[in-house]
C-alpha cells in the first residue's frame, strides 16, 4: 500500500552534468515534490562494461535527495540494455513477425525468453539491490520500465523454445494440445512438442486457438520476469513497496498487479484528447489496486520523432493531473523534470524547457502540490462510490481486438460503456472476472463470448443476491479454448438470460439497425444485431422492422432473477446508444451539471464525503446537488446553491455524510 500521499517528478542524473544536480534537486523541493523517479533508463552507466559495476553518480543524487527532504522510487533498469549486451550476446534480441531480430539503438528489443538475457537481468537487479539496500531515502522500486510498449511480441528461438515448454506443461499431451487448438480442421494434426512454434506468416487465415495461447504464453513470461525481479528486490530488503508503470499488449492485468504492491500508470492526455477516455482509463487503473500511483503524468506537449503534441492551454495541466488524483492516485510523478536536450524524446517536454526557465506549466504544478498537500490525508483514502461496473477479462478482449474481430467497429464496448457513464456524472469502475462483484448496482458485461460453468455459477449467485446485469450480443458463443459452443446462444447464460438467439446478423461498418423502446423512443445498434426469442424474460424493445431477418421481433428483454435482474441487448451499441441504456437501466445522478465537460467523482471518506468537480472546459459550468457542502479545494465556505466553475477550474467539497 501508499502510505501516504507522494507528489513528485522524474529525473535522471545521467542525462545532466554533475554541477546541475546540486541546483536540480533544491529547485525540485522549491516546488513542493517530495520524491523523485529516477535510474530505468541507466543499465549503461551501472554497468558499463561486463560484471564492472557503479555507482557513484547514484549514490552523489541519492545523498542530495536526504539533503533537500526528498525521497526516491528507483528503477531496474533492464528495459534498454547497453551495446556490449547485444553485442556479446546477440541470442537476447527480440525477432519479429517475419523472424528479424531488433537492432541496439532503441529500446525494449530483448526477449523475456533468453536464458541469458534473465541471467544479466538477474546480475544487474541483484547488484543493484544489494548496494542500496540500506539507503533510507529509497523508498520503493519500479520494475523494468512499460513492459510490452512498442512491442508486444517476440519470435526469436529462445521463444519457440519457451513456448513449447509452455504448450507441454499446460496441457500435458499432445492430444490434449491437439484437441484444444481444433488441428483436425485443415489436417494441422501435431504428432511432436518440437514441431509446435508462435504464429507465423501464413498462406490462408491462422489457428485462432494457438493466437489465443500465444497471448496467454506472452503474458504469463512478462508476469514471471516482473515476480523475478520483485523478488531479488523483496530479498534485499522486506520493506521496499514494488511497482510498475503500465499495461501494454498481451499482458493479463489482474496476473501483473498481483506481483505489486501496488500498481502504477502511465497518463498522457496528448494521446487521447478526451477527459472521458481518461476517466476510463483511471477506472481501470483502480480495477488494479487501490489506491494506485502515476509515475508518468504528462507534464507538457509530449513528441518524439514523428508527433509532436500542441502545448496546453493555461490551466489545462492542472485538471489533467487533479483528475489522476481524484480518481484514486495517491503517489503521482510528472514526467519530466527538464527537457532532455538529446535523443529520440528530446521534443517530450517537461515541467522545464531546454532553457531551464521558470515555466507556466511548472507554477501550475507548483499551485497544485499546494493544495493537494492541504487537503486531509483521509480524501486519498476514501473509496469511489459504488454503482455501476464494467467487466473485463483478458482472454475475451484478446479474442474480441486480435482474433474474431470481424465487429472491429464495436470492439471497444468498454470503452464505450465507461466513457459514457462518466460523462452521465453516473460512478462507474472496472472489475475483472475473478474480482468481487458485491456493492454494484449494475454489472455491464460487453464481451463476454468466452463463458465457463464457473463463469455461469459466478453471475447467477450475483444476480440472485440483488445485481443487475447486462449482457450484449454474441454473450457465451465460446468455450475456454474459443471453440464454438454447441448450444443456442447465449450457450450456457441461456437460462439466466431467459432468452435464446433465434437469428443474427453483422451489420456493414457505416449502418445501424433501429429498435423501439417501450415508451416509443427510437435508438440505434450497430456491427452485430440478433433477433431474440424470450423464454421467461420479458421484451424491453423490439426492432423497428427495417430489416426482414430481425422482423419486428424483441431486441432488448429484462429477466427478473432473484433479487436482481438481466438485461440482454441484442446487438453492439455505439457511444451514442449508451445514454439511452443508462436512462433504460434507470440510472440517475446526484450531482448534476449542465455540460458534459464537467467530471464528477464522488468518494467516502471515515465520517464525510469528497466530491470532486472538474471543468475540463474553458466555458463557464454551474454544478448541482452539493448544497451543504464545505469547499476545501477550489472553492471555501458553505455552498449554499449551485457551484460555479471556470475554465479549467477544479473544487473538491466535503459534504456531511447522509
Amino acid at each position: 500500500m501508499i502510505d501516504r500521499f507522494h507528489y513528485g517528478v522524474c529525473y535522471y542524473p545521467e542525462h545532466w552534468p554533475l554541477e546541475m544536480h546540486e541546483t536540480d534537486f533544491r529547485r525540485i523541493k522549491e516546488a513542493g515534490f517530495d520524491y523523485v523517479r529516477m535510474a530505468e533508463g541507466a543499465w549503461a552507466y551501472f554497468e558499463p562494461a561486463e560484471g564492472k559495476f557503479q555507482f557513484e553518480l547514484f549514490d552523489r543524487a541519492l545523498d542530495l535527495c536526504g539533503k533537500h527532504g526528498l525521497q526516491a522510487i528507483m528503477g531496474t533498469p533492464t528495459y534498454c540494455a547497453p551495446a556490449w549486451v547485444q553485442q556479446k550476446y546477440p541470442e537476447i534480441l527480440r525477432w519479429d513477425f517475419h523472424r528479424r531480430p531488433m537492432a541496439h539503438g532503441s529500446r525494449r528489443n530483448l526477449t523475456y525468453s533468453s536464458e541469458k538475457y534473465l541471467e544479466l537481468s538477474d546480475r544487474i537487479c541483484t547488484v543493484m539491490a544489494e548496494h542500496f539496500k540500506n539507503h533510507p531515502q529509497i523508498m520503493g522500486w519500479q520494475l523494468d520500465n512499460e513492459f510490452n510498449c512498442h512491442m508486444d511480441v517476440s519470435y526469436a528461438p529462445a521463444d519457440t523454445r519457451a513456448f513449447q515448454q509452455w504448450l507441454q506443461q499446460k496441457y500435458q499431451t499432445i492430444e490434449n494440445l491437439n484437441n484444444a487448438w481444433g488441428t483436425h480442421f485443415w489436417s494441422q494434426d501435431y504428432s511432436a512438442w518440437e514441431q509446435l512454434d508462435l504464429p507465423a506468416p501464413t498462406a490462408a487465415y491462422m489457428n485462432p486457438h494457438q493466437l489465443l495461447d500465444e497471448a496467454r504464453f506472452i503474458s504469463d513470461t512478462v508476469v514471471a520476469f516482473a515476480r523475478q525481479q520483485a523478488d531479488i528486490l523483496r530479498k534485499a530488503n522486506a520493506k521496499w513497496q514494488i511497482t510498475h508503470n503500465g499495461i501494454f499488449g498481451n499482458i493479463n492485468p489482474p496476473d501483473l498487479a498481483g506481483v505489486l504492491d501496488y500498481f502504477c500508470n502511465d497518463v498522457y492526455p496528448g494521446f487521447s484528447g478526451s477527459w472521458p477516455g481518461l476517466a476510463e482509463y483511471h477506472a481501470f487503473s483502480r480495477s488494479l489496486s487501490f489506491p494506485y500511483g502515476i509515475l508518468e503524468q504528462q507534464s507538457g506537449p509530449g513528441g518524439q520523432m514523428n508527433y509532436l503534441h500542441g502545448t496546453v492551454s493555461p490551466g489545462q495541466l492542472r485538471t489533467w493531473a487533479m483528475q489522476s488524483i481524484a480518481n484514486g492516485a495517491k503517489l503521482l510523478s510528472y514526467f519530466l523534470w527538464r527537457t532532455c536536450p538529446y535523443g529520440s524524446e528530446q521534443h517530450w517536454h517537461g515541467l522545464l524547457d531546454h532553457d531551464n526557465k521558470d515555466t507556466a506549466r511548472l507554477a501550475e504544478a507548483k499551485q497544485l502540490g499546494a493544495e493537494l498537500h492541504a487537503l486531509p490525508a483521509d480524501y486519498f483514502d476514501a473509496p469511489l462510490h459504488k454503482t455501476v461496473a464494467v467487466l473485463r477479462d483478458y482472454d475475451n478482449e484478446i479474442n474480441v481486438n486480435k482474433i474474431n474481430s470481424y465487429a472491429r467497429q464495436a470492439n471497444p464496448q468498454h470503452f464505450h460503456w465507461a466513457s459514457e457513464l462518466a460523462q452521465a456524472h453516473i460512478p462507474v469502475d472496472e472489475v475483472w472476472l475473478k474480482q468481487d462483484f458485491s456493492g454494484y448496482q449494475v454489472l455491464i458485461a460487453p464481451n463476454l463470448r468466452i463463458v465457463t460453468p464457473e463463469i455461469v455459477q459466478k453471475l447467477s449467485a450475483a444476480v440472485a443476491g440483488g445485481l443487475a446485469l447486462v449482457l450484449t450480443a454474441r454473450t457465451g458463443i465460446k468455450d475456454i479454448n474459443l471453440h464454438m459452443q454447441q448450444l443456442t446462444p447465449p450457450g450456457l447464460l441461456a437460462e439466466l438470460a431467459g432468452v435464446e438467439v433465434a437469428e443474427w446478423s453483422t451489420v456493414p461498418d457505416g449502418q445501424t439497425r433501429g429498435l423501439r423502446l417501450a415508451d416509443g423512443r427510437i435508438t440505434h445498434l450497430h456491427a452485430f444485431v440478433e433477433k431474440l426469442r424470450p423464454t421467461t424474460a420479458q421484451p424491453l424493445a423490439h426492432w423497428l422492422g427495417d430489416d426482414p431477418l430481425l422482423e419486428d421481433a424483441p431486441a432488448i428483454t429484462r429477466h427478473k432473477v432473484g433479487k436482481g435482474e438481466v438485461v440482454y441487448i441484442g446487438g453492439l451499441l455505439p457511444a451514442a446508444t449508451v445514454p439511452v441504456m443508462i436512462d433504460l437501466l434507470g440510472l440517475r445522478p446526484r450531482f448534476g451539471a449542465d455540460h458534459k465537460n464537467v467530471e464528477i467523482v464522488y468518494r467516502h471518506g471515515q465520517a464525510v464525503d469528497y466530491v470532486t468537480v472538474i471543468n475540463h472546459g474553458q466555458a463557464r459550468q454551474r454544478i448541482s446537488g452539493l448544497d451543504g457542502g464545505t469547499g476545501l479545494m477550489g472553492v471555501s465556505g458553505k455552498i449554499a446553491d449551485e457551484l460555479v466553475l471556470g475554465a479549467y477550474g477544479i473544487a473538491v467539497v466535503r459534504l456531511p455524510r447522509g
